[in-house]
């Protein structure tokens, strides 16, 4: 298992935003990859209740398993685990888990429910001391472009991110985190 402090910075953008990034950094289709990220959580909405995220991730050579929880504003702690293509398969197929630390200590009671999924075509690349990301993710009839950077300094992280956005004329906007705008988009489409 693996287990990480994160310190991320994003921002969502428009297609013509993306698209000039993608051009300034030129970025070509062979530098995006895609993944396909399963969210969970109880019927009784444990996770979102608690600000967690919990979510399988689909890569094209391995499968996590990942717990996200906020420490602080742009902070979040991580734990993952890899699971193997049979577990993978058990989990979106049956909801079924393996025996893992991070999930046991909740003594869930409830089962956990795929909530949605969403496929990302995402790019990352170092840039000034840290990484950034740009992602193009598909969920439920709808698409969204977003830039994200992360950091080791909350401080410096922040710095750089909001002379980025500057230096491109992209405006700040409120960006919640993808299992939050699925889980949105879906309300939307019940309600």
């Amino acid at each position: 298992m693996q287990s990480e402090k994160e310190i991320e910075f994003k921002n969502l953008l428009t297609k013509q935003e993306f698209e000039c990034f993608v051009s300034f950094f030129q970025m070509v289709q062979k530098d995006f990859h895609t993944q396909t990220n399963y969210y969970f959580d109880t019927q009784n909405n444990f996770f979102k209740d608690n600000r967690m995220g919990f979510r399988l991730r689909v890569l094209t050579n391995k499968n996590e398993l990942t717990l996200k929880r906020p420490i602080e504003e742009h902070v979040m702690e991580e734990n993952t685990v890899e699971v193997s293509d049979f577990e993978r398969d058990a989990i979106i197929n049956q909801s079924t888990f393996p025996s893992i630390p991070f999930l046991q200590q909740f003594n869930l009671a409830t089962p956990l429910l795929c909530i949605g999924s969403l496929q990302t075509n995402r790019v990352e690349m170092s840039y000034k001391n840290g990484t950034l990301f740009f992602y193009h993710s598909i969920y439920s009839q709808t698409e969204d472009y977003e830039v994200e950077y992360e950091s080791s300094d909350v401080k410096y992280g922040k710095k750089v991110f909001l002379e980025l956005l500057e230096a491109h004329n992209i405006p700040i906007r409120h960006t919640d985190k993808k299992i939050a705008r699925l889980v949105k988009y879906n309300n939307m489409l019940k309600g």
